[in-house]
C-alpha cells in the first residue's frame, strides 16, 4: 500500500533566481485518482506536482494569508472574560490561546526557499547584503515621513521647515510572517519595512506586501542640513551652530530664558524609488550614505541591464538567449524554434512573452502573440509543450 501524504496547509514557494531572472514555482498537491471495482476504505493520498507561478500569484497569496484573521484573538477575549466568571475556565481558554496562536501563525505564514542558477546571481544578492552592513554602520537612521512649512522661524531655531521622522533599524531582518532560507537585511522603519530577497525588494506597508522588480528600483542621495535638537550622533558632519530662540541677524533672543545654541549638521538622505514607491531615509553620516548609495545603485545597474529570458535547461534555447543583442532579443529564442521546428515549455515561454502561465494554458489548442502561432503538441516532463510556428 503506498504510504499516505499529508497535505500541507500553506504550499512550498520556489524561487530559483538566476543571471536573467526568476522562475516561481510551487510544489502543491493533488489528490491521487483511483478506480477499480471495490469499495475502498483508504484515507485519501496526494502526489505532490510543483506548478509554475509568476511573481504577481506570489505576492497575492502572501497577502490573502497576512490579512486572514487571528482566531486565537477571539479565545484570548473568552479568557479575559472568564477571569471574572470563573477562573479555572479561563486558565484553560488562555492555554488554548496560546495552542491556536501558534497554529494561526503557521498558517499565516508563507515559506520562500531560494536557489541560485548561477554563481553571478548569488554573488549579486551577497553584494547587496554587504552593501546594507556597511550602511548599518551608521550610528543613526530615521525613516522621513513628511516636510511642513515653518512660519515663525525666529522660534524654529531659524528654519523654514520642519521635518518629521521615525527612527529606523538597519540589519538583518526578521520580515512579517515570511519564512526564507535565505538571511534576509533591510530597514524596519515602524509602519514601513524594506527587505532586500534575491529576486525582488520587498516592501511591508500598512499591513501587506508589494516587491518591486530591481529593474525598477533606484537610489539617490541627497545633502540635508538639519537643526539636531536630540542627540547628536557621533558620526554627523557638523558644519556650524544657531540658537533655537534666534533674532533676525543670528543672535540668541534674549527673551527666552530656556534658550540653547544647537548644532547644524549635514545628513545623508537616501532615496529609495520605483515608478509607484518612494521611501527616503536619513542617515546620520554622509560619507556612509554616498558609499551605500554607489554600491547599491551599481547593483541595481545591473538588475536592468538584465535580460527579459530566463537560464533554460534545453542548450539551443540557451544559446539563442545569449547570442544576441537588439531591442527584440527576447523574440529570438522563437524565432529560432519556428524556423528549427523544435518545441519550447509553458514556463519558457511565459517568461519571453513576459505573461503568466495561466494566461497560456487557458488555451485549449494554440494562441497567437507578438507575431508567433503555438501549438499544443504534448508535455514535457510535468509541462505542457508547445510548437511554435510563424504567422
Amino acid at each position: 500500500m503506498p504510504q499516505e501524504k499529508k497535505k500541507p496547509q500553506v504550499p512550498d514557494t520556489i524561487i530559483k533566481v538566476g543571471r536573467q531572472g526568476a522562475i516561481y514555482q510551487q510544489k502543491t498537491y493533488q489528490i491521487l485518482e483511483r478506480t477499480y471495482g471495490s469499495t475502498h476504505e483508504d484515507s485519501e493520498e496526494y502526489e505532490e506536482i510543483i506548478v509554475d507561478r509568476s511573481a504577481a500569484e506570489i505576492i497575492d497569496q502572501i497577502n490573502k494569508r497576512v490579512k486572514s484573521p487571528y482566531y486565537s484573538l477571539y479565545c484570548g477575549i473568552a479568557a479575559i472574560l472568564f477571569l471574572f466568571i470563573y477562573y479555572p475556565l479561563s486558565i484553560v481558554l488562555a492555554v488554548a490561546t496560546y495552542v491556536v496562536y501558534r497554529a494561526d501563525v503557521k498558517r499565516k505564514t508563507t515559506p520562500l526557499f531560494y536557489e541560485f542558477s548561477d554563481d553571478y546571481s548569488e554573488k549579486k544578492f551577497h553584494d547587496g547584503i554587504e552593501s546594507f552592513s556597511n550602511l548599518a554602520v551608521t550610528k543613526n537612521s530615521w525613516r522621513l515621513k513628511s516636510k511642513v512649512a515653518v512660519g515663525d522661524w525666529k522660534r524654529n531655531a531659524g528654519s523654514n521647515s520642519a521635518l518629521i521622522r521615525h527612527r529606523s533599524k538597519i540589519g538583518k531582518q526578521s520580515p512579517n510572517l515570511l519564512k526564507t532560507n535565505v538571511e534576509v537585511w533591510g530597514v524596519d522603519a515602524g509602519s514601513i519595512k524594506l527587505y532586500l530577497l534575491p529576486d525582488r525588494f520587498f516592501v511591508f506597508q500598512d499591513g501587506i506586501y508589494s516587491a518591486i522588480s530591481y529593474s525598477e528600483v533606484q537610489a539617490s542621495l541627497q545633502d540635508l542640513e538639519y537643526v539636531e535638537q536630540e542627540s547628536l550622533p557621533s558620526d554627523a558632519t557638523v558644519i556650524g551652530k544657531t540658537w533655537k530662540y534666534v533674532r533676525r541677524d543670528g543672535g540668541a533672543d534674549r527673551r527666552f530664558n530656556n534658550n540653547r545654541q544647537l548644532p547644524i549638521v549635514r545628513y545623508g538622505v537616501v532615496a529609495f524609488s520605483s515608478p509607484n514607491f518612494t521611501a527616503y531615509l536619513i542617515v546620520s553620516s554622509l560619507g556612509i550614505a554616498s558609499s551605500f548609495t554607489q554600491s547599491f545603485s551599481k547593483i541595481l545597474a545591473s538588475s536592468s541591464t538584465g535580460t527579459k529570458s530566463l537560464p533554460l535547461s534545453d542548450s539551443q534555447f540557451q544559446a539563442a538567449s545569449l547570442e544576441t543583442d537588439h531591442s527584440l532579443e527576447h523574440l529570438e529564442p522563437l524565432r529560432k524554434a519556428a524556423s528549427q521546428g523544435s518545441e519550447l515549455t509553458t514556463s519558457q515561454i511565459a517568461q519571453l512573452l513576459g505573461v503568466s502561465t495561466s494566461f497560456i494554458t487557458k488555451n485549449p489548442v494554440s494562441f497567437d502573440y507578438e507575431g508567433f502561432r503555438f501549438v499544443r503538441s504534448g508535455r514535457s516532463g510535468r509541462q505542457i509543450s508547445w510548437k511554435v510556428e510563424y504567422l
